[in-house]
């Protein structure tokens, strides 16, 4: 599945490919600063993807983010991946949301 990084998306938190039209682009690189990855020891086989109101995804887990280069730049039990297009740390929430006045539709 391919999740809405850009916040326009008309389908959220699914990607709709609104991102070509708004002109956001991202190279594909993951930065791993500010990372809390959570418990890489969870159980729970299930990844669970929850939508914040105005905010990011959630992921719960059994999480591994790779980058475009295949590293594997997270593996754990949580993430917060971003959904207005403005972080400085993507693809993860640094809050940036909240100065952005994204909202979800």
């Amino acid at each position: 599945m391919a999740l809405c990084r850009c916040g326009q998306s008309r389908n959220r938190p699914f990607c709709d490919n609104s991102h070509r039209d708004v002109g956001f682009a991202d190279r594909g690189e993951v930065f791993e600063g500010g990372l809390k990855p959570g418990d890489a020891g969870s159980a729970d086989p299930r990844l669970r993807i929850t939508p914040i109101a105005d905010g990011p995804l959630l992921l719960a887990g059994p999480v591994t983010i790779r980058s475009t280069d295949g590293r594997v730049a997270l593996q754990g039990g949580k993430a917060s991946l971003c959904r207005c297009g403005r972080s400085r740390n993507k693809p993860f929430c640094d809050g940036s949301h909240k100065g952005a006045g994204f909202v979800t539709g």
